[in-house]
């Protein structure tokens, strides 16, 4: 498993879940934009979850799964 590849989607899951919440917050959020963010953010987590399975599979070790994280911007 590339570490390089995990950690750049693992961030750009992370960039999509906060332009999510920051559509969210607008006073007329855009239907078609969410969708579109949500089904990118979906693939991006397919793909990193297959990778740790693949992973898993030549370790031999404990399953993992991917939980969210939020990022605070200061």
């Amino acid at each position: 498993m590339s570490v390089r590849l995990f950690k750049s989607l693992f961030y750009k899951s992370t960039l999509i879940e906060q332009e999510i919440e920051q559509e969210h917050q607008r006073p007329c959020p855009d239907r078609f934009r969410l969708l579109k963010l949500k089904k990118i953010r979906l693939s991006i987590k397919d793909r990193l979850q297959r990778m740790l399975e693949k992973h898993q599979m030549t370790m031999r070790g404990p399953r993992l799964k991917l939980q969210p994280v939020r990022i605070k911007n200061h």
